[in-house]
């Protein structure tokens, strides 16, 4: 890994050469194809690139595993109203370390790596990747608050392959 300094110099410079030649100067900050995707914070997933689409076109919430929890269910409630997301896509993905770990491993690798205690940590794992996605789906779309009409849909993103199963 690059120490920081020179990671943020690199940083810089890609930043300087993508705004070079930026040309989404106005894009509306609603979501130009009225969606929205909750996925994880893995690296392996490019979102945009993922369904070929360009900035504006859809919102992108991230948490560890793409999971649905209180927070999130707030800002995707906010986004059917105020940003014109009329479908809501949940998508997590395989190979996930929050579907492939329990909570007694997360927190003794937190505690060796950082020398304190971890005990009291309680990161939402998941224990059937399949069962939570329908669990998930299934809780927004009984969601009293949502926007009436908003779609909600399920789906695994493959980190091997690209390719997106829709549940």
């Amino acid at each position: 890994m690059a120490e920081a300094p020179a990671l943020i110099h690199e940083l810089q410079t890609a930043n300087a050469n993508y705004a070079a030649s930026f040309d989404a100067e106005g894009v509306s900050g609603r979501a130009g194809q009225r969606l929205l995707l909750l996925t994880c914070m893995d690296s392996r997933i490019v979102p945009h690139a993922v369904f070929g689409l360009k900035e504006g076109d859809m919102k992108v919430v991230r948490n560890a595993g793409g999971q649905l929890n209180p927070e999130v269910t707030k800002d995707i409630v906010l986004a059917s109203y105020l940003l014109d997301c009329e479908c809501i896509v949940i998508m997590p993905h395989t190979r996930c370390a929050m579907a492939s770990l329990s909570v007694a491993d997360v927190q003794a690798t937190l505690g060796e790596l950082s020398g304190k205690d971890f005990s009291g940590f309680e990161p939402r794992m998941i224990q059937n990747a399949e069962e939570k996605l329908a669990q998930d789906v299934a809780a927004l779309k009984a969601n009293a608050l949502l926007k009436p009409g908003v779609s909600v849909h399920g789906a695994l993103y493959d980190v091997d392959t690209g390719t997106v199963d829709w549940k």
